[in-house]
């Protein structure tokens, strides 16, 4: 199963719209019950989409050729767990089969994740949002701890909490965030969201400087975003025609005891090319067996 490039958000209030969003061709869909409803229905949403996600009985696969129809994996966004809500949200979320993970807002400390350790099972991943300067504070070690699947800034928050303008210092705990996940031993952070619906040009540009800071993915707010997300993140056919080179020509001489390859262009690899190379393949779900 390939990584998750497209995350597209749905208001977990949608009703009858809830299982048009597993259609819409991304890899995930995040269901909100946290900013996408209001303070009011809460509840409401909860028992709806609970109701839904009761009726899919395992976790859907995204991984078809065509992803047009394809199956979105299923991810919860609850709301945080200091809320009036969260606890709940986590108990009701964590016993459906359907749902891989669950996000978790405004998580600020080790004992909230032990929190939400002590509701949500082991089979489910635990997504974390960084989105206060207390939570930043705890960032490497919200990042080394075991309980988090992955860690993600909310970025619009962020701009709020901290009086930010423009992306300089957002980039710095960006690339903070990037350096502590792979010292971690954990997948690349994904982006957030860019508000700017219809700026897709915009969206493309800002995917593509996130991609070079080391992230992989974003979320996002409609499926017409979802294109220009996976474009910009996705290993071009050059790419994965390179890695493919490297992958085959070190599984060739790897019974030899050398410890570097040369291409047929000349170009000159080791052992980090080739760990670059697994990389790109496996985000281009590229099976190692078909090589």
């Amino acid at each position: 199963m390939s990584e998750i490039c497209t995350w597209l958000y749905t208001p977990a209030s949608s009703g009858g719209k809830l299982d048009k969003a597993l259609h819409r061709g991304a890899d995930a869909v995040i269901f909100d019950l946290e900013d996408a409803v209001h303070i009011d229905r809460k509840t409401s949403a909860r028992a709806e989409l609970v109701e839904f996600l009761s009726s899919v009985s395992e976790f859907p696969a995204s991984d078809s050729p065509d992803s047009s129809t394809a199956t979105s994996r299923i991810f919860v966004r609850v709301n945080a767990v200091d809320s009036p809500w969260g606890i709940d949200d986590l108990t009701a979320i964590a016993k459906l089969p359907a749902v891989e993970g669950i996000r978790v807002p405004k998580v600020e400390s080790l004992a909230d994740l032990r929190r939400i350790e002590s509701v949500v099972s082991a089979g489910k991943t635990i997504q974390i949002l960084l989105e206060s300067a207390v939570g930043l504070a705890a960032l490497e070690e919200l990042c080394w701890a075991d309980g988090s699947s992955s860690v993600s800034l909310g970025d619009n928050d962020l701009r709020a909490a901290l009086n930010l303008e423009g992306e300089a210092v957002l980039d710095q705990i960006r690339i903070r965030l990037v350096m502590a996940l792979a010292a971690a031993g954990k997948e690349a952070p994904t982006g957030s969201v860019y508000p700017r619906i219809k700026d897709l040009e915009g969206l493309r540009a800002d995917s593509i400087r996130l991609r070079a800071m080391g992230f992989f993915g974003r979320t996002v707010l409609h499926p017409m975003q979802l294109e220009t997300v996976r474009d910009a993140f996705r290993p071009d056919s050059e790419e994965v025609d390179w890695a493919q080179s490297v992958v085959e020509a070190a599984e060739r001489i790897s019974a030899h005891g050398s410890g570097a390859v040369m291409l047929s262009d000349g170009q000159f690899v080791d052992r980090p090319f080739v760990t670059r190379a697994e990389t790109i393949l496996r985000r281009a779900g590229v099976d190692r067996r078909q090589l």
